[in-house]
């Protein structure tokens, strides 16, 4: 797996949130819903999509699990609803680039602690993050970050 580093500024954000199960269906939905949004807002301009899960489902219970999907935005720009308004904290990930396909997510994510432990790094205490730009959708593909140290 190719991995590049890179220290991410905190950022203000607006985003869609979901709570509930984490599942494929729901998160597309707020997908979807969250790129109209922006689309009628103009302001996708070029920034990335990132779709972050605020919780571990192994110890969260499934009904409160959080999960959002979020674009950075400039500290005047006005936020029309349904959106919110939110701060990425930012901080230093490892990049992995992959296919934005459920065979490749799923291989990313059972060898993604052998990768981290391969590159002598170590995993900070944060969200794991999907980032999108638009010609990565064009091409099916995504960005997965995972904080660390």
């Amino acid at each position: 797996m190719k991995i590049t580093i890179e220290e991410l500024a905190e950022s203000r954000i607006a985003f869609f949130r979901n709570v509930g199960e984490y599942g494929e269906k729901q998160n597309k939905e707020l997908m979807e819903s969250f790129k109209q949004w922006v689309l009628e807002n103009g302001v996708f301009d070029n920034s990335p999509i990132l779709a972050i899960p605020q919780d571990n489902p192994a110890v969260t219970p499934k009904e409160e699990c959080r999960y959002d999907v979020c674009v950075i935005i400039q500290n005047d720009y006005h936020v029309a609803k349904p959106a919110q308004v939110g701060t990425f904290t930012g901080g230093k990930y490892a990049v992995f680039l992959l296919d934005h396909t459920k065979e490749a997510v799923s291989e990313f994510w059972g060898n993604i602690f052998s990768e981290i432990a391969k590159h002598n790094l170590s995993i900070r205490q944060q969200p794991i993050i999907e980032r999108y730009t638009s010609q990565m959708i064009e091409n099916h593909l995504c960005e997965i970050l995972v904080p660390i140290q």
